[in-house]
């Protein structure tokens, strides 16, 4: 689907929602004949009200719809925040201390407490204290390895601030640092011999992918290093092996859905299911495998593949009230929430998408306001909503967002 031109992917999702051209057509306010050209490739379509008009109609994400071809500018507070640039210039930051500015070698243990709070402040959706912290971090860990060539341990500190700057980017938009920092945690990963930090790390590494439009590639990373760590039977394997074991083949899953493959998804989130059956739950290597985690799975893949009509409102209210839902971080449960509106947004609900954006907003507010995402789906409220509720016409002016 990434690869189709925007035409090919409007007659694609189109015939997904079985609906003729005239049909759609009525639905969007335009001509048989334009949708035709449009399909053919023979009219552009340019201007980003339409290309959301003509994404309403076939009720899926603009993103997915633009595939590669386009890449719009999404609004994000912290975007343009000093903290981003610091971690900009972190990153940009390489190589061993120039003479004369040496300093004593941190402290390992100090690091290690220091990592953990940042995984901590990231699994609470405390974005911008993140981002304000992660320069120091990051230098500190720079730091750490440079003065403990060997260490082990070292190494894994590196890698692990590495990816916790990946993740906290990749949430407020910032794909192309997202992408280098998770990167230069696979490389610093390869220096532990531990193959389960690696595993992780290209964890964050698919993720990235998919923040920058590259679901094949996404995908691929997926299989191919679930496939080099897979045990000769990979459920008898420790508890640790399957959480990292499936986390990766839930980023491929996530891969497939974006192409529209629905088959494989449905056959990755079975392997995933099975997996999530036999391990323990727990946080290894900050991937949490469990049953609940394949519930969340399986509602973000569905609304990748666009069928957010399917959805089932009874299912997602037996999961948000339940004890392992909400045993779940906040940030973690506020990111389902926020996949669900899209789905209820997709489907058309759009009272029941306000509530579930409202709930989110409440369970973790920078999950909304700090992600692109955030912004783009209470817009589209605003904008197909003819009455939007009191709730979320207060998100909207504490965001500043508007029609």
């Amino acid at each position: 689907m990434d690869e189709l031109p925007i035409g090919r992917r409007v007659a694609y999702w189109r015939g997904r929602r079985k609906m003729s051209q005239q049909q759609f057509a009525d639905v969007i306010g335009k001509s048989k004949s334009w949708v035709d050209k449009v399909e053919r490739g023979l009219r552009s379509l340019d201007k980003l009200s339409t290309l959301q008009a003509v994404a309403d109609g076939l009720r899926v994400d603009l993103r997915l719809l633009l595939g590669r071809d386009v890449e719009v500018q999404r609004p994000s507070s912290l975007l343009d925040n000093a903290s981003v640039d610091a971690v900009r210039g972190a990153l940009a930051r390489w190589g061993p201390v120039r003479p004369g500015r040496q300093q004593s070698a941190p402290d390992l243990a100090d690091l290690r407490k220091a990592v953990n709070h940042a995984w901590l402040s990231y699994q609470h959706a405390r974005y911008a204290d993140l981002l304000r912290h992660l320069p120091g971090l990051l230098h500190v860990a720079q730091q750490a390895r440079m003065a403990n060539p060997g260490v082990t341990e070292a190494a894994q500190r590196l890698a692990e601030a590495y990816q916790i700057a990946s993740a906290v980017l990749r949430k407020v938009g910032v794909a192309d640092l997202a992408w280098l920092a998770a990167d230069r945690a696979l490389t610093a990963s390869q220096d532990t011999d531990d193959e389960l930090l690696m595993g992780a790390c290209a964890v964050q590494l698919g993720y990235a992918l998919l923040s920058q439009g590259q679901p094949r590639h996404a995908m691929e990373l997926g299989l191919t290093v679930a496939d080099l760590m897979a045990a000769p039977n990979p459920l008898d394997a420790s508890a640790a092996h399957l959480s990292v074991y499936g986390t990766l083949l839930i980023v491929a899953a996530r891969g497939a859905a974006a192409r529209g493959d629905a088959d494989c998804v449905a056959d990755l989130l079975e392997q995933v299911g099975e997996a999530a059956a036999v391990g323990d739950g727990r946080d290894h290597y900050r991937t949490v495998l469990s049953p609940i985690t394949v519930d969340l799975a399986r509602v973000a893949t569905t609304v990748d593949l666009g069928e957010g009509a399917t959805l089932d409102p009874a299912a997602h209210q037996r999961l948000i009230e339940g004890a392992a839902f909400r045993r779940l971080p906040p940030g973690y449960r506020a990111a389902y929430l926020l996949d669900a509106a899209s789905g209820w947004a997709q489907a058309g609900d759009l009272l029941r998408s306000g509530r579930a954006l409202v709930d989110a907003d409440r369970t973790a507010p920078a999950e909304v306001r700090h992600r692109p995402v955030g912004h783009e789906l209470l817009a589209t409220l605003l904008r197909r909503t003819r009455v939007a509720s009191a709730d979320v016409l207060r998100l909207a002016e504490a965001m500043g967002v508007g029609v």
